[in-house]
């Protein structure tokens, strides 16, 4: 009983942690002037709408997508090199998805590969980088 009542409270504590530095985030950015905003936004390959959105949702809110291309035989550093917009818009969309817990547990019991389809937000853009051989880890 020890364990789980810690593994609750590691668990809040993290989450806690996450949000507080995910808030602090949020102030320092409304804190830059527009044009600022923009240029850092740039700066990270991103348009500010989904640097907002992916700063809201938290440090760890992609997290799963580079598991998913993992699992998925996806480079995800080639995608990152070759076309860093659209890693971002990935991103993005992983950050901000409503079916986390759906996808955490296919990650792990391994069956993500063959259910993505069914759940995943960016199911149609890993299908397209999946058929492009030069995409694929090696």
């Amino acid at each position: 009983m020890e364990t789980a009542s810690h593994n609750v409270v590691s668990t809040l504590v993290n989450w806690w942690r996450d949000r507080s530095a995910a808030n602090a985030e949020l102030r320092e950015i409304a804190a830059l002037s527009q044009e600022d905003f923009a240029g850092v936004a740039s700066d990270c390959g991103m348009t500010p709408c989904q640097l907002v959105s992916i700063v809201r949702a938290g440090p760890h809110a992609a997290l799963e997508m580079n598991e998913m291309l993992h699992a998925l035989n996806i480079d995800a550093s080639s995608l990152t090199t070759n076309d860093r917009h659209l890693f971002n818009d990935m991103q993005a969309v992983c950050a901000n998805c409503e079916s986390k817990g759906e996808c955490r547990r296919h990650l792990r019991d391994g069956t993500a590969a063959r259910t993505y389809n069914e759940y995943c937000g960016n199911a149609d853009t890993i299908n397209a980088l999946r058929a492009d051989p030069d995409m694929l880890a090696d």
